[in-house]
């Protein structure tokens, strides 16, 4: 029997940082015989800065470890894997029970007490051998974890870790992984010094314009002009960002933005070759005179939408489609002003003769503009029966519902009678003027305060899927400055449902928010089977599934597939 001096898992045998990592694991409700926990495994980006710099490095290391059966892991500044090395396939499959696999975001809360974990935590390196892991599943192991700062921005880019059986455990290895985390920050700092020589001298072949202001926006660098110091504001700079993922090669790109100043501007951007996703941007005031044209998404006007003379003839009834969330309810009650009479579909499933009954009535009224909200909830009796009152009503009919492609027969022969269309677009399609659009809403929140976005806030802002759209939005936003009336909103007065999403790394271009609609639609359509989406997209299910993965989206293929893969040696951690 082992005494309590002898038992590894006494505290007094644990090293100060090993023990605090197990204080760590056991406040994030951490069991030791628990496995590691399952959370979404994403696609990684192959062509990051880490991983071009890295590359070469993990190459000669894998050569130097041929002979062992040592492995190695590249995570990023999130703690995500995003690389995997292995020397045998006995190690891979130790591995995957583990899930240590790219993708999967290797954090302690999930994992307890390793040289991953822990290394990211600590943000130092450390060794963590046999009985020091947490989690019973990870004692099979000895690993040795090092971050890699970047030499310029001082900044965390990512963990560098070697793993192997518990037996092969050597001090050697120490030394060897520090010199391959030096060798990659070195490398990041050769890269970072050509790419910011390319964007700097693109800068200074245009700095001396003053017709316009330039920006240039680097992976750790912002260079401006005199014209630009006033005009463009640090949130600015999300919005731009957002422009040059999705510039399309070298070749310029012109937009039009509205800063977070409220100044309408013209941006012409261009992509910086040889920069590491470097964009130059001149941008110039616009002074045309009269009103602006808008486009019918309410991107940049998301709680005012632009109202005109009421529809006439064939064109009173005015259809208003979106996600739930985009404002359908807010827009069309600004467009059929304010002595319309608003029907909500939700209220007809109660009585649905009566409210009918009331429906045909106003319609029936001069000169009562009628909203019906939702007309996607309406049951297929009631939107046959709406039919024909809408048809011959004389009144404006403002109707709201969910994509077209989401309605029934009876609902498309209702919505079919709006010859005025607006399809309102979800959030995530215009991440480049979500600066506005926060500031909207949050002064709708809180009208009489002073209360603003920090650039990192609005980041992490534009970085989210946002499935509720506007409503989503105001309620973080609410969340968020709640109690106060003046100051500068932060990352930490975020909910933490925000904070931790670092599924996505970076924003999705307008191609890539086109093909993710494209694929959800196809699942609402096929309600959920996969197998009639692909056909329905012209793609083989593996492509459907790889873009399930890649875009977060719910329907995804189980991300339990490493696991059961193994289900049957879960239990057998001998390497």
């Amino acid at each position: 029997m082992t005494t309590p001096e002898q038992d590894p898992n006494q505290p007094n045998r644990r090293r100060p940082e090993i023990e605090l990592a197990w204080r760590r694991a056991t406040m994030s409700g951490l069991d030791p015989g628990m496995e590691v926990r399952e959370t979404a495994i994403s696609d990684v980006e192959t062509r990051s800065t880490l991983s071009i710099a890295a590359g070469p490095v993990l190459d000669k290391m894998v050569d130097e470890l041929a002979d062992t059966r040592f492995s190695i892991l590249l995570a990023d500044r999130t703690s995500r894997i995003v690389d995997r090395r292995v020397t045998s396939s006995a190690i891979g499959r130790a591995l995957d029970r583990v899930l240590a696999v790219p993708g999967f975001q290797y954090l302690e809360e999930v994992s307890g007490t390793n040289s991953l974990a822990t290394a990211f935590e600590l943000r130092r390196p450390i060794a963590v051998t046999g009985e020091e892991h947490f989690l019973e599943a990870l004692r099979c192991f000895c690993c040795y974890g090092a971050p890699i700062i970047h030499p310029v921005t001082h900044r965390l880019e990512g963990v560098i870790d070697v793993s192997g059986p518990v037996a092969d455990a050597t001090t050697l290895l120490g030394p060897f992984l520090m010199r391959a985390a030096r060798d990659i920050e070195e490398r990041l700092l050769e890269g970072s010094r050509i790419a910011e020589k390319q964007l700097l001298a693109e800068f200074q072949a245009h700095a001396n314009q003053r017709r316009f202001a330039v920006v240039a926006l680097g992976e750790n660098l912002v260079l401006t002009n005199t014209a630009a110091v006033d005009l463009v504001k640090g949130s600015d700079h999300v919005a731009l960002r957002a422009l040059a993922a999705d510039l399309p090669g070298t070749a310029p790109v012109e937009r039009s933005l509205t800063l977070a100043s409220g100044t309408e501007v013209s941006v012409r951007a261009r992509a910086v070759s040889g920069s590491h996703g470097g964009a130059l941007f001149e941008i110039t005031e616009e002074t045309t005179a009269g009103p602006r044209r808008t486009e019918p998404d309410r991107a940049t006007a998301i709680s005012t939408p632009k109202t005109g003379p009421a529809p006439t003839g064939l064109s009173r009834t005015i259809l208003i489609t979106g996600e739930p969330g985009t404002g359908r309810t807010t827009t069309a009650r600004t467009m059929s002003g304010a002595d319309s009479t608003v029907f909500d579909a939700a209220d007809a499933i109660e009585d649905e003769k009566q409210w009918f009954l009331d429906v045909r009535s106003a319609l029936r009224e001069d000169d009562a503009p009628v909203v019906i909200d939702n007309l996607h909830a309406l049951s297929p009796w009631l939107a046959d029966q709406l039919t024909a009152p809408v048809r011959v009503s004389r009144n404006q009919v403002v109707l709201t519902s969910a994509p077209l492609t989401e309605l029934g027969t009876a609902h498309r022969a209702l919505a079919s009678l709006a010859l005025t269309r607006h399809e309102l677009q979800p959030l995530r399609s215009y991440p480049h003027k979500l600066a506005s659009v926060t500031k909207s809403v949050l002064a709708e929140i809180l009208p009489e305060s002073a209360v603003e976005l920090a650039p990192s806030a609005l980041q992490l802002l534009a970085a989210q899927p946002w499935p509720g759209n506007i409503r989503e939005l105001r309620a973080v936003l609410q969340y968020a400055a709640r109690g106060r009336e003046r100051g500068m909103i932060i990352e930490s007065d975020l909910p933490e449902t925000v904070r931790m999403n670092t599924q996505t790394t970076r924003t999705l271009t307008l191609m890539e928010t086109a093909e993710r609609d494209a694929i959800v639609a196809a699942l609402r359509t096929s309600h959920g089977n996969r197998a009639a989406a692909a056909a329905e997209l012209g793609i083989g299910r593996t492509t459907l599934y790889d873009r399930l993965r890649r875009y977060g989206i719910a329907d995804a293929e189980p991300r339990t597939s490493v696991r059961n893969r193994n289900s049957s040696t879960v239990r057998d951690r001998r390497m």
